[in-house]
């Protein structure tokens, strides 16, 4: 049965989600098995049926890849914490966004405990889910000051109540992964 998400795309849409999942997987599967070094782009590619110039179309880096880099994350995020009914308050709202957010990207919690294990043992990967989160951190700050309607460059409390929330996230994952998964990450 198709995910909402599926039924709201269109074919063309689908192929190139099935792509890019196809390399991330493949991505995942060869850095997982082989170290980052010993990967290249051409056997992401090869593994995943695509040609390699393909590989550059989805992704910037393999890292990138490996982790699934998504370039639209921080805008959706910050539209999703827009989209929070008004009297919310905005750490409540970021909380509910960020536990979606978490929920909608572990699906399969062995896979996801394997991910983070790479990511630990691969320093580049770690360096790559920094930048991300950086990312997604700068659009988040910026959606909390919008809702509280203050200029992030002049009021902390965007940037405090977001690294906080970032934080608590790395802490918790942390913990999750060092308990190796046992309990549910949330």
């Amino acid at each position: 049965m198709p995910t909402a998400v599926e039924a709201c795309t269109s074919h063309r849409e689908r192929k190139k989600l099935a792509t890019r999942q196809a390399l991330h997987d493949a991505a995942f599967e060869l850095v997982d098995r082989l170290g980052l070094s010993h990967t290249t782009v051409e056997a992401i590619s090869d593994q995943a049926g695509v040609a390699p110039r393909t590989f550059w179309s989805y992704f910037g880096s393999k890292e990138d890849a490996v982790i699934n880099r998504d370039p639209d994350r921080a805008g959706h995020l910050k539209a999703a914490l827009l989209a929070r009914p008004g009297d919310e308050d905005a750490a409540t709202a970021l909380r509910r966004v960020l536990e979606s957010d978490l929920a909608d990207r572990v699906h399969d919690s062995d896979r996801a405990l394997r991910r983070q294990l790479l990511i630990r043992r691969e320093p580049q990967l770690m360096a790559a889910v920094a930048a991300a989160f950086d990312e997604v951190e700068r659009s988040l700050v910026d959606a909390v000051a919008e809702r509280l309607g203050v200029d992030p460059a002049e009021d902390l409390l965007p940037g405090v109540l977001v690294t906080a929330a970032g934080g608590a996230c790395r802490v918790a994952q942390q913990h999750w992964v060092d308990g190796g998964g046992r309990r549910p990450f949330t």
